[in-house]
């Protein structure tokens, strides 16, 4: 009998729950990767000495032998650990996946070289919270970026990414565009959200509503400059025109405790929740009227989750958020599956845009579809049905699978010609 490909996963971040973006991203991709009959585990740091050390999730393997860095010093103390953990195990691995050219990235490279085994890199983050940007931060953020282009492959997400390796150094050859996708629900239906609604009252009294209460929900993280603040201080003014809206703020951050003294000092803290984080993004979803997306942060998860529950979707423009819902011009390095998607239809449309990141601009742009919330759910079933089709979930998988066993049989070959989705 043929065994499984063994496909190992490091990220920083890996977790099932509402908090972390590309922690949800991770986590879903190692669900998919091991229903398309591959054998997944995940190293990951822990985050509290009384984590346990290994566990299992959604039936993978999860392996965390050292803590999470805090500081410079930490970060060389988590990267020799994990270097040693490596030695010690990777060579049980067919391949290796990195979620993000940072840290991670130097000792999986050095060490799958040592081992001969073949590495991907993915380049996460979007806009201002890429990796690209991130390498600009320092020498050792550049160290990241020049020992990335000795990996065997490295995984970009759309052309604005691809642009900025090539500029970087990178080679054409090795750098392969799979974008995030879509995933597939079942349709929005009056019934899926009253038992989603009810499902969430029974978990928390702050999410108790009645069927006919239009709910706002942003999952932006909670720290100082961060995008939540535009929806933060819009939310009076959004309340007293509609005294029956409820805004939900999922997650967590640093700023938590002040962006709720804050929301009660205005006097609506009957009309906002902060439940802090979630199992399943999805529910909520469900039970939501629309998503608010003010910054570049939650791109790879959060946004196409929204967009797959056929949620209204408010929407800062910026060059990121732009590309998420329609890829850019065409590159001489794309495959055909690439350039097939230029015939996308207009999804611009589709979405509530606004264009300055103020809170005057998030309101009204709130405002336009809370006045009517049936045009913008029926807009938001369409922006749904042409991107699900258009840019599927499950050719982004497929994708992964192909670039991953390609690399394993031909581990220093030119693979540039794997069929991606984007």
């Amino acid at each position: 009998m043929k065994r499984a490909f063994r496909v190992l996963l490091i990220g920083r971040r890996f977790w099932p729950h509402g908090s972390s973006d590309s922690a949800c991203f991770l986590t879903e991709l190692a669900g998919a990767l091991r229903r398309g009959g591959m054998h997944v585990e995940v190293l990951t740091p822990r985050y509290a000495s009384s984590w346990p050390e290994n566990l299992v999730v959604r039936e993978i393997p999860v392996h965390r032998p050292t803590a999470a860095p805090r500081s410079d010093w930490s970060i060389a103390r988590y990267l020799k650990h994990t270097t040693t953990w490596l030695r010690q195990h990777a060579a049980g691995f067919d391949a290796l996946l990195v979620d993000a050219i940072r840290e991670e990235s130097i000792v999986v490279t050095e060490v799958a070289k040592q081992l001969g085994i073949p590495v991907l890199l993915r380049c996460s983050g979007w806009g201002e919270n890429s990796d690209s940007k991130w390498w600009s931060s320092s020498r050792a953020a550049k160290r990241c970026c020049n020992i990335a282009k000795t990996a065997n492959a490295v995984v970009i997400k759309n052309g604005i990414q691809q642009r900025e390796l090539i500029s970087e150094g990178f080679s054409p050859a090795n750098t392969h565009r799979i974008s995030d996708g879509f995933p597939a629900f079942a349709p929005r239906t009056v019934a899926t959200k009253h038992a989603a609604r009810k499902a969430l009252a029974a978990v928390n009294a702050d999410l108790s509503t009645v069927e006919t209460t239009p709910v706002i929900l942003c999952t932006s993280p909670m720290t100082r400059n961060g995008g939540i603040n535009l929806l933060v201080k819009a939310a009076p003014h959004l309340i007293n025109r509609y005294p029956d809206l409820r805004i939900w703020f999922i997650g967590d951050g640093p700023y938590r405790d002040w962006i709720y003294e804050s929301l009660r000092g205005d006097g609506i803290r009957a009309s906002i929740a902060m439940p802090g984080s979630f199992s399943d993004f999805t529910e909520l979803c469900q039970a939501a009227d629309v998503f608010f997306q003010p910054d570049d942060d939650g791109l790879d998860y959060f946004l196409p989750t929204a967009v797959a529950a056929e949620l209204p979707v408010v929407c800062l423009k910026t060059g990121a958020t732009e590309a998420l819902f329609r890829p850019g011009l065409p590159s001489p390095t794309q495959s055909p599956a690439d350039n097939a998607l230029q015939n996308l239809p207009d999804t611009e449309s589709l979405v509530h845009w606004f264009d300055a990141s103020t809170p005057k601009q998030a309101r009204l742009a709130c405002v336009d579809v809370l006045d009517d919330l049936t045009v913008a759910q029926q807009k938001a079933a369409e922006l749904r049905r042409l991107l699900v089709r258009a840019n599927p979930r499950s050719e982004s998988v497929q994708s992964y699978i192909h670039l991953l066993g390609k690399l394993a049989q031909h581990p220093q070959t030119d693979t540039s010609s794997t069929e991606t989705a984007s």
